[in-house]
């Protein structure tokens, strides 16, 4: 076990036993710390369901392509902790990781508080001591009460496509869900959002009118115009322009492409280069999110009559982007490797993308609560038949290869699971 590992387990163990949603105990270490968060880089703050970590490594290329210095906070990891915090673009090396970590761990005199709200604090930690142009800030969860939500001076808010997801924590309905994510907006702070609902842009509506902030919103003030094979035409208020298409795959790809280069288009302190903006984009990389794993440990196992495709969407958002990806490979054998912690909807997730499909293995993910291939028959009887659990990824990829003559293969149901497969892989995230 890494050193960084055992310091971590020791966080985890601080966490209170009744969660009460409110900032109090990250900014009390906060202010134990010297107030990191109040010595930080221009910030741009990102709350969403889906696509923020893909709209932030869309805006950290933008920047990075124009020479810009670009710290960014992510979360969840896929394969190590560190990919969380990336300083001048560089993922944080062990040594300084233990270095915050067990500084806050100091600070913190082992008073309740949550893993997230201590790792945020380290980061805030980090991002204070290293000269940067930009901060790139992820919400973990919500917006309103989230970690994240200690920086009051940030340079504008960006909120990419609310949907269903922590109805725990969030609340059961899409309104209550964007009163939530709203929440990360500021005063007299410009919000830049993707294509929303009916019900959440009432929402964003009435705050944005509270707090006098200038909304940019889809559909008036940006939009995709048109999509070509290569290319997409967007509109930025009167200006089109023409883009090339990102590599990540996926139309969703387009809309967050869109709203990271409206962003640029936005902000009055940077000064950006059309071409480097599109190069940034057209380059842009961010792993299990519809990734081709075309090399490696599983690849190895898949062989030649097949590809192998890995998407860690987990929602009911995510599943629609899934579903419009695999309707265009419908003249092909498609088959579902799948895994799903507990609290999620598989029904929700599943039930339109039955009837694209050869199999659905399903396999365990390590260190969490999954569930099992059980509980998927229960819910769908009348796909029994095609429905295998499975012990590990391996077993599942040589029962589809052993019984079927060639396809693809698409992982699926969680960002957990994602990382348990880049990892069984030997992927790296650099």
């Amino acid at each position: 076990m890494a050193k960084y590992d055992k310091v971590l387990k020791r966080l985890e163990v601080l966490h209170p036993k009744q969660i009460d949603l409110s900032l109090g105990r990250i900014l009390k270490l906060l202010k134990r710390l010297g107030n990191p968060h109040l010595k930080l880089p221009p910030t741009i703050h990102v709350a969403g369901t889906n696509g923020k970590g893909s709209t932030i490594a869309f805006l950290r290329s933008i920047f990075e392509n124009n020479d810009y210095k670009v710290h960014t906070y992510t979360s969840p990891h896929l394969i190590n902790f560190n990919e969380r915090i990336r300083v001048n673009s560089q993922i944080i090396d062990n040594e300084n990781l233990i270095e915050l970590l067990e500084e806050c761990e100091f600070y913190n005199k082992n008073d309740p508080i949550t893993f997230f709200e201590i790792t945020t604090a380290a980061a805030y930690l980090c991002f204070s001591k290293k000269q940067a142009d930009i901060l790139l800030l992820e919400t973990g969860l919500g917006g309103r009460f989230d970690a994240t939500n200690v920086i009051s001076d940030k340079i504008c808010s960006v909120l990419t496509p609310i949907s269903m997801d922590h109805m725990t924590f969030l609340g059961k309905s899409i309104k209550s869900i964007t009163r939530e994510k709203v929440g990360i907006f500021k005063r007299n702070r410009p919000a830049i959002i993707s294509p929303q609902t009916k019900e959440a842009l009432e929402v964003i509506e009435k705050e944005v009118s509270q707090k006098n902030i200038e909304l940019f919103k889809y559909g008036s003030d940006w939009e995709i115009i048109k999509k070509s094979r290569e290319k997409f035409l967007m509109r930025i208020f009167e200006e089109e322009f023409e883009v090339p298409k990102p590599k990540l795959f996926g139309e969703h790809q387009i809309y967050n492409a869109g709203l990271a280069i409206t962003v640029s288009k936005i902000l009055k302190d940077f000064s950006f280069d059309n071409k480097k903006i599109y190069d940034g984009v057209h380059e842009t990389f961010w792993p299990a999110r519809m990734q081709q794993i075309d090399n490696g440990k599983l690849k190895e196992i898949v062989g030649k009559n097949y590809e192998l495709w890995l998407d860690g969407g987990h929602n009911s958002h995510a599943s629609e982007m899934l579903l419009d990806n695999l309707k265009k490979w419908e003249k092909d054998n498609l088959f579902l490797i799948f895994g799903m912690i507990n609290g999620k909807e598989p029904k929700e997730f599943l039930t339109k993308i039955f009837p694209l499909i050869k199999s659905l293995q399903v396999i365990p993910i390590k260190k969490h609560q999954f569930i099992g291939s059980k509980e998927i028959q229960q819910i769908f009887k009348d796909e029994y038949g095609i429905i295998r659990p499975e012990k590990t990824i391996q077993n599942a990829i040589k029962y589809i290869t052993n019984n079927f003559t060639g396809g693809k293969i698409v992982i699926c149901g969680s960002l957990y699971l994602a990382g348990d497969v880049l990892k069984s892989n030997g992927s790296l995230i650099t």
